[in-house]
């Protein structure tokens, strides 16, 4: 998987892609299949879009970045709104001269996607939702334990939440790479999204989108459920949703195949 730095909105700006290399200054070939903008989510980086990224790449043209303050992105801290963030993947399309694409959002990435479709509509060919809410329900304790990682009260946490059972029991290394690709983000970068998704609340304005949208939920996930992907389903007209076994809140690196198919039969059906 090729890997690349461009510069946005003066960000040094990590970019997973498919297709030869080019040089620094010369945005990659894109002109395979549908043009998608992969979204990773709080605290995550693009490289856990990996495994759908190199499946997407053998009739499309997929792209995956690192926000700002994540993973190999420069600066050490993260936007400060989900607005904010949209208005970065608006300038991050400009930098691959990118005029439209499908944006595939996961977690934070999908709450960025569909502001993205408000507000940037022309720019959306279509919408992939994967774990995702409209208005994210984050207990108190767990925003309370990011805060104290941040001020040194606490150790980083490092845990099998977000996991389904069968992962845990069956495929403990994939949560191993997890958690070393959690270390490249600085813990104060993952409660500052945490905060930004609380303060986002979409249930009612995405009713305005009308880009055609899949939504994906995994069976296991207890953060962002199957009631959730429903109620986003339910309120964007038209939009399909495919619920994956076997998944929990990490279906890109859970269950990769099946939520590529679910992604290709979909693009498929596009005109």
């Amino acid at each position: 998987m090729p890997t690349k730095y461009v510069e946005v909105k003066g960000h040094a700006t990590y970019v997973f892609h498919a297709g030869a290399t080019t040089l620094p200054d010369v945005p990659p070939d894109l002109s395979r299949g549908r043009k998608i903008v992969l979204v990773h989510g709080a605290g995550g980086n693009g490289h856990r879009w990996m495994r759908v990224l190199n499946a997407l790449a053998k009739s499309h043209s997929p792209v995956a970045l690192d926000l700002p303050g994540h993973g190999r992105c420069s600066g050490v801290e993260g936007l400060s709104s989900i607005p904010d963030y949209s208005d970065f993947l608006a300038a991050f399309l400009d930098a691959l001269k990118i005029n439209s694409a499908v944006i595939a959002g996961w977690s934070m990435g999908g709450a960025i996607a569909m502001d993205f479709a408000l507000r940037y509509p022309q720019r959306v060919e279509a919408l992939v939702l994967v774990a995702t809410a409209a208005k994210f329900a984050i207990p108190d304790d767990r925003i309370a334990d990011l805060r104290a990682v941040t001020m040194g009260r606490k150790p980083p946490q490092y845990t099998t939440d977000g996991y389904s059972p069968r992962t845990i029991k069956e495929n403990f290394d994939l949560i191993r790479e997890g958690w070393m690709e959690q270390a490249k983000t600085d813990p104060r970068v993952r409660y500052t999204d945490i905060v930004a998704c609380t303060q986002v609340n979409l249930t009612e304005v995405i009713q305005k989108i009308d880009r055609p949208t899949l939504v994906v939920a995994g069976v296991d996930d207890q953060g962002t459920t199957v009631a959730q992907a429903e109620t986003i389903k339910n309120r964007i007209r038209g939009a399909q949703l495919q619920v994956i076994a076997d998944a929990g809140h990490i279906i890109p690196c859970e269950q990769p195949a099946a939520l590529t198919g679910a992604i290709e039969n979909f693009l498929a059906g596009l005109r």
